[in-house]
């Protein structure tokens, strides 16, 4: 019986320390309410809502891989002290939490959704 304690209780801290680490991956998890696929979803809506639209800062034919790469270096950067200084920098202040973001109260973090899509869309 003491075995089967101890043995549980190790496979609840190595769980506990396994989710820690994809926390500070910056990657989402599915401890956020937000499965794979809808993260997917949802940072590709967002890119053609707020990024590259007709309105918006890029066009459809700036998001080629190598901007996606500026655009994925300014979002992993944006709580960093010193930033790579992309231009893309003042274009992901449109999303949530960014500086020029409006109505961001109870919405995911939109950056990080973004962030999501433009990796696995260009398998960075």
């Amino acid at each position: 019986m003491k075995r089967t304690i101890g043995f549980l209780t190790l496979m609840i801290i190595a769980g506990g320390l396994l989710q820690a680490s994809a926390y500070a991956s910056g990657s989402l998890s599915t401890g956020q309410g937000i499965s794979a696929r809808s993260a997917y979803a949802m940072g590709k809506a967002l890119t053609f809502q707020k990024l590259v639209c007709p309105s918006c800062p890029l066009q459809a034919a700036d998001l080629t891989e190598e901007r996606a790469m500026s655009l994925k270096n300014s979002l992993e950067a944006r709580d960093a002290v010193n930033k790579p200084g992309t231009p893309d920098d003042e274009h992901i202040a449109v999303l949530c939490p960014g500086s020029r973001a409006a109505g961001c109260d109870g919405k995911p973090d939109e950056q990080e959704l973004v962030h999501y899509y433009l990796k696995r869309r260009f398998k960075m």
